[in-house]
């Protein structure tokens, strides 16, 4: 003869397990599979999984900031700078400093008129 209790138990429905790790079910989808790998990579090598979510959300807010900021000083500063390196490799290259005139004549890029006009000027 069968238990009561158990019967009673076994039709019941269950809770699922806890911890529930739905999230690291691999999906079906392959873009779904894609972000889900990306996703796995950057939690296991930063070790998000180990905090909890106010963490991750702490986390991921600052380093979005600096990397924000980051790409911002790059995007403002980089041309600028880019000019300046171009004047420092004229002169290690030719030994004078706003020769650029020599730059683009190395390069082949002056035109004979730019050329021409630059020679009239030293004369």
């Amino acid at each position: 003869m069968p238990d009561s209790s158990v019967t009673a138990a076994s039709s019941t429905r269950l809770p699922p397990a806890k911890p529930n790790h739905d999230f690291t079910r691999r999906p079906s989808s392959k873009l779904g599979v894609f972000f889900w790998r990306q996703r796995m990579w950057i939690e296991s090598t930063f070790v998000l999984s180990m905090l909890e979510p106010w963490e991750k959300i702490l986390l991921l807010t600052i380093f979005f900031a600096f990397s924000l900021l980051l790409f911002t000083g790059v995007y403002k500063y980089m041309p600028q700078h880019l000019i300046f390196l171009r004047g420092r490799a004229v002169y290690y290259l030719w030994g004078q400093e706003g020769g650029e005139r020599f730059l683009w004549q190395w390069l082949g890029l002056a035109g004979e008129g730019m050329v021409n006009a630059s020679l009239h000027k030293e004369l």
